[in-house]
């Protein structure tokens, strides 16, 4: 993603303006002295990008300045955006937008906050499609990635430059924290919108027709549940002369609608007879499922018993695979026939499945089925003819048989017509139609590509690493970090010092940078803001001198530029696309003469700082 800084503007508060002007597809450096407002800027850059809290210093800095506003470029659009100064620690909802970069003599609020995020996640290629594809403690499953997010690819600030342990800003907020590895995939090419939505759909499908099936379940359980109580009903109504005798299968509303009839006298004797004729043949159907069960035990024994005659002949098997080592005898190789025909007798007797097997498994579940339905119908037929002893008694019985059968008819048709049909074989059609690309594959692929791109960086560093000059970079995808490893070992060091830490950082994020170039991520901005890479040399004293810095350190810092002044280069020519830099520097502009890639901006020192001495003199003489 083609993105860029053109130029930051402060105004004051009596409406002047003091701007910084930075080169595309260079490496800006400003340099000088400490509390001049260099590492201000990162906070501003991040405060005009939407941000919802700030850390931009009160003293010196807000206290001074009205608007803050940023000219920017994203591939061949020109943008300037302008957001008022916070009050105190509420940050401004007020912002200035225009779509062709041209800067206001005075900023006013021309656009509402909302309208100017939709506009950037428009040019982060970033719609309500991307969402975040598993929730953490603040993040929710699902949510809208934000634009903010791709910009901790882009900074790296003092916090940072020497931390051992966190390798990208804002780690400290919970919600930065859990995005990284929510958005690392999509922002490194690994994973992809497509991809995304297609894993989506296939999820959502999986679940619709679990949903399905459990709903499916669910109704049939109540439906058989239901089914009983009204076959129950029923023989107690055929008992007591209410129906005549009905059918296993009765409904709710069809036995509701009988039992609406209460003058039917029903017939004792061919109920009497069928129930009698159904328990006989539950005794036959019992004795049958017996029997079987009987020989399939039986059979199993036989088996077993074949098995451990095939263990004890095993000593001749040994003898007949060996038989050209024996001395021969005149039946040996008769003697050797008839073993061999036993043992083909043994092995085909035990073979996992018979057909008889099969046969036996089939007979069974047909008894089975039978034996259901006709317990099924038994409970509908009547034991012995009753009589109630009150004729209150069959009022009640009736008024209790009614409200439930009512109740269950209209259980039954509430889910009859909310949920049937139960076919899901058009989602499963779908299911199978959606192909999704493997990310694990993707991902190592990607990872090998960041650690070959470290490794070529580690050589720019010559001997800056001293001890670690020949160890491999190895890139921690779980930590989201550059590593070295110990050549022909797998032993991960833990590395010492902060000037190496300084170097594993420059790795890190040039090597993210470049695979993110070389895989044309739509996502992560071409930029890169470093503050003070020299600060294991240089610190934050400001009597020091830098023009007596240990020769071995100066060494080292150059080598530092000279891999950001290379990137550039590389970035040019081996993908014909731009990479702008900013870097804050206390160091001399003697450290980068002759680099060809790399811009400086006016020095500040002697008074020269991102606020001018006129805006504090006006600003205290209120």
């Amino acid at each position: 993603m083609n993105f860029g800084i053109d130029s930051i503007t402060l105004w004051s508060k009596e409406e002047k303006t003091h701007s910084l002007e930075f080169k595309r597809n260079k490496v800006n450096i400003i340099t000088g002295e400490s509390q001049t407002g260099k590492s201000t800027l990162l906070k501003i850059l991040d405060y005009c990008f939407l941000a919802s809290d700030h850390d931009i210093p009160h003293d010196v800095i807000n206290d001074n300045v009205s608007w803050y506003g940023i000219k920017f470029y994203i591939t061949d659009k020109e943008y300037f955006l302008a957001r008022r100064s916070p009050n105190g620690n509420i940050v401004s909802t007020e912002y200035f937008f225009s779509s062709i970069g041209e800067i206001p003599s005075t900023p006013v609020a021309t656009i509402d906050q909302e309208d100017l995020r939709r506009i950037l996640e428009t040019e982060f290629s970033i719609d309500d499609r991307i969402k975040m594809p598993f929730g953490g403690r603040v993040i929710k499953s699902g949510s809208k990635v934000s634009f903010r997010y791709f910009f901790l690819f882009n900074t790296i600030s003092d916090d940072i430059i020497l931390n051992s342990k966190a390798f990208f800003d804002k780690q400290e907020i919970d919600r930065y924290r859990e995005a990284l590895p929510r958005i690392f995939d999509l922002a490194l090419g690994i994973d992809d919108l497509e991809n995304i939505i297609a894993r989506e759909r296939k999820e959502q499908l999986q679940r619709e027709i679990a949903k399905h099936e459990r709903k499916k379940t669910t109704i049939l359980d109540n439906q058989g549940s239901f089914a009983s109580e009204i076959r129950e009903i029923a023989s107690k109504a055929a008992e007591f002369g209410l129906i005549p005798e009905v059918d296993k299968d009765v409904t709710a509303v069809s036995l509701r609608d009988s039992l609406a009839n209460t003058n039917i006298t029903p017939n004792y004797d061919a109920s009497t007879k069928r129930r009698a004729d159904v328990t006989s043949e539950l005794f036959s159907i019992n004795r049958q499922i017996r029997k079987y069960s009987q020989f399939t035990e039986e059979y199993k024994n036989y088996k077993s018993t074949i098995k451990n005659s095939q263990d004890s002949l095993k000593p001749l098997r040994i003898l007949m695979d060996r038989s050209g080592e024996v001395i021969k005898s005149s039946i040996f190789d008769e003697l050797i026939s008839s073993l061999q025909v036993d043992l083909r007798t043994i092995d085909e007797a035990i073979k996992a499945r018979r057909p008889v097997e099969s046969q036996v498994t089939a007979a069974v579940k047909k008894l089975q089925d039978r034996k259901q339905s006709l317990q099924e119908e038994l409970q509908v037929l009547p034991e012995v003819p009753r009589s109630f002893k009150e004729l209150q008694d069959m009022w009640v019985f009736l008024g209790e048989a009614r409200g439930k059968l009512s109740i269950y008819a209209r259980i039954d048709d509430k889910q009859t017509n909310k949920h049937v049909p139960f076919d899901t074989s058009n989602l499963a059609s779908e299911l199978d139609s959606i192909q999704v690309k493997d990310v694990e594959s993707e991902r190592a692929a990607t990872i090998n590509l960041i650690d070959e791109v470290a490794a070529a960086l580690m050589l720019e560093t010559g001997t800056a690493l001293e001890n670690y000059a020949t160890w491999y970079a190895s890139f921690n995808y779980k930590e989201k970090k550059i590593q070295l490893r110990k050549p022909k070992s797998t032993l991960i060091e833990n590395v010492g010092s902060s000037s190496n830490h300084m170097f594993l950082h420059l790795i890190h994020f040039l090597a993210l940078h470049e695979v993110a170039l070389n895989k044309n991520s739509k996502f992560i901005p071409s930029f890169l803001i470093i503050d003070q890479p020299s600060r294991p040399y240089w610190g934050d004293d400001e009597e020091s001198d830098p023009e007596n810095l240990l020769h071995s350190d100066r060494i080292k810092i150059r080598t530092a530029f000279e891999m950001l002044d290379n990137f550039i280069a590389r970035v040019n020519k081996e993908y014909q696309k731009e990479f702008q830099i900013i870097v804050f520097e206390h160091v001399p502009t003697s450290m980068f003469g002759d680099m060809n890639n790399t811009h400086l901006l006016p020095v500040f020192r002697g008074g020269t700082a991102l606020i001018p001495p006129s805006w504090k003199n006006n600003q205290s003489g209120k």
